[in-house]
């Protein structure tokens, strides 16, 4: 298995495809993959690409006199996909003890990955974003928390950080809003609670209420100028004697209102992040 960094926010592994599987319309599993498959040979069910309906196929397992690993009956799948020596597939586990997986080309998986991503950016209010968030997570096959903290990550990586823009409000002039996508992963990471004194409280619907703070008004939605804050401390933020303190990667990480100090809880600050991986199976 060999290890290199992954182009998305996300692990996944994969298996390069050899010409003589491709012959003969089978895919070869890897040693360091059967641990996911079945001990017997078995009917397994494939999602193929972005399919929303899985196939049955014929999986041999080291029991069979090929002393092989292998997934049958996938010569017309390869040649849907143009698949040529040397590519690379992915291979997902989506369920286990159901035996149900995904494969699908690598340049096709990243490409879906993006353009749901896309999607999560352009949300048009907070119920689409979580729509989006929960495509993701199944796609991923991870849990909705690690997408949420992964997508979080990659807008601290990317957003840029420039002067606030304005938007037409009928007629008149207001600093744009936080966008949707940014708004669901902070409410999602900080469940409602004040980053700056932890206070927090449910709304009617049973939903956490919070606002968010630009810290510098000026400058845009990028991840780092935003705080999840009550009512309370973002009055303070606006009308009192205010002194921030920030990290060296301009993390804000104290504030102090008046006379009173607050650590301010950075969630990205304390939870470890390894780095994404692709995992090559070989």
């Amino acid at each position: 298995m060999i290890k290199v960094k992954s182009p998305i926010n996300y692990n996944y592994a994969t298996i390069k495809i050899t010409q003589s599987r491709i012959n003969k319309g089978l895919i070869a599993i890897p040693i360091s993959l059967i641990k996911w498959f079945p001990e017997h040979n078995a009917r397994i069910q494939i999602y193929l690409d972005d399919s929303i309906t899985p196939e049955s196929k014929k999986y041999s397992s080291y029991e069979s006199k090929t002393r092989e690993c292998r997934i049958g009956g996938m010569a017309e799948w390869f040649r849907r996909n143009k698949i040529k020596d040397g590519d690379e597939i992915v291979v997902q586990l989506v369920d286990k003890k159901h035996f149900i997986y995904r494969l699908i080309p690598e340049s096709k998986y990243i490409l879906k990955t993006h353009e749901l991503q896309e999607s999560l950016d352009s949300s048009e209010n907070d119920v689409s974003a979580k729509e989006e968030i929960l495509k993701l997570s199944k796609w991923a096959s991870i849990d909705r928390s690690q997408v949420v903290l992964n997508e979080y990550v990659r807008l601290v990586d990317t957003l840029p950080t420039e002067v606030r823009r304005y938007v037409n409000r009928r007629s008149n002039q207001a600093k744009e809003s936080v966008p949707n996508n940014l708004r669901v992963l902070l409410g999602d990471i900080y469940q409602g609670h004040c980053q700056v004194c932890e206070f927090w409280f449910l709304k009617k619907d049973n939903e956490p209420y919070f606002e968010v703070h630009h810290i510098n008004p000026l400058l845009s939605n990028n991840p780092k100028n935003l705080l999840v804050v009550c009512p309370n401390c973002h009055r303070q933020f606006e009308y009192a004697e205010v002194k921030n303190e920030f990290d060296q990667d301009n993390w804000l990480v104290k504030v102090k209102f008046n006379d009173r100090i607050y650590p301010v809880n950075q969630i990205i600050l304390t939870t470890k992040h390894e780095e994404f991986i692709k995992r090559l199976h070989i």
